[in-house]
């Protein structure tokens, strides 16, 4: 499994959010200067966000981006789902006639085990632990 570059970046930006706090408003701009990622692809990323529910986006001269969940409610899994929709090592999880062995295949149940041992992981892990763990002068 491999994360997509949307998701990771979802991260960066969450992280970059988190540190400015939610009282004021970044731009897209803004946030392009400080995570090295272009303003489209920013803004392509924080619609996600924002139907997620993570973000929100105040208009006007002073507006900009917000996040609005609090850090410590920010997990991982949360960024995954809203990026790639959750997690899914093997089509047979979701979709048992998928695969016509999926009723008497021993590596099924494995595929599950995982999944939910990644999920629960990522579940373990919010913005707000990222943050507390790093250094004042870490980039985003």
């Amino acid at each position: 499994m491999k994360l997509s570059a949307k998701t990771k970046y979802a991260a960066r930006i969450l992280l970059c959010m988190a540190k400015q706090g939610n009282l004021v408003p970044v731009s897209s701009s803004w946030l392009s200067a400080k995570t090295e990622i272009s303003a489209q692809f920013i803004e392509q990323i924080l619609r996600q966000l924002r139907i997620a529910g993570i973000t929100d986006s105040v208009r006007g001269a002073r507006g900009g981006h917000i996040l609005v969940q609090k850090p410590q409610d920010v997990t991982f899994g949360t960024i995954l789902k809203a990026m790639e929709g959750g997690i899914e090592l093997s089509n047979c999880l979701d979709c048992p006639d998928s695969c016509d062995r999926c009723r008497k295949c021993a590596m099924h149940n494995v595929w599950g085990e995982l999944q939910q041992s990644l999920y629960n992981a990522l579940e373990a892990i919010t913005l707000d632990d990222v943050l507390r763990k790093s250094s004042p002068d870490m980039r985003c």
